[in-house]
């Protein structure tokens, strides 16, 4: 999988989604490296599985590849994993990255090729943006907020842990929405969590 992303000139894409082959205890997923394809002028383009979040650190690694210029967008039920170089060669890792039978498939047929490009394209419209991390600084209520907010409490117990009204929850939810540029709490959440404002 190195070479075929070395072999990039003009772009990767990349549909990411568990499971994933892994030597981490937990199945985090080994990062590939997106930065030297990025530094020769490569647009990379990757859309993660939403499952794929739940990985303790995925969230602030993906952060860390939208710092170096890697595009990536957040969505649901991702039909396959792909990875598409030049629109010329598609690799199709194994459904099942644990079976140590299973092999990745290559193609480079162009019929073949015409029908996963247009499938990540399609996928690459219907996902969330991310955008990429800023330094902008929240308060600690914030943070806290935007925490329980990822977690998906309901309004009115995020007000009563905080003690506040939930009318006051309502206004605050939405102005932290407005500042990470979100139209979701979902993608507050995920743009939360790249932007390391989540609590510890």
């Amino acid at each position: 999988m190195a070479s075929l992303l070395v072999s990039a000139s003009e772009e990767i894409a990349l549909l990411d989604r568990p499971p994933y082959a892994s030597s981490e205890p937990d199945g985090m997923p080994v990062p590939l490296d997106m930065a030297e394809p990025v530094r020769r002028g490569v647009r990379v383009r990757v859309v993660v599985d939403r499952e794929g979040l739940s990985f303790h650190g995925r969230a602030r690694g993906l952060g860390d590849l939208a710092v170096q210029g890697v595009q990536i967008r957040v969505g649901t039920d991702l039909p396959t994993k792909l990875i598409t170089v030049d629109r010329r060669v598609t690799l199709l890792p194994p459904t099942d990255a644990a079976d140590p039978t299973a092999s990745a498939l290559v193609v480079s047929d162009a019929l073949l090729s015409n029908a996963l490009v247009p499938l990540f394209e399609s996928v690459w419209e219907r996902a969330l943006p991310i955008g990429s991390v800023t330094h902008n600084q929240i308060t600690e209520k914030d943070r806290e907020l935007l925490t329980m907010l990822a977690s998906g409490l309901k309004d009115e117990a995020m007000a009563r842990c905080l003690d506040i009204h939930v009318h006051t929850v309502r206004r605050r939810i939405t102005r932290l929405m407005q500042a990470l540029n979100a139209e979701t709490r979902f993608q507050a959440g995920v743009q939360a969590a790249l932007r390391g404002w989540l609590a510890g």
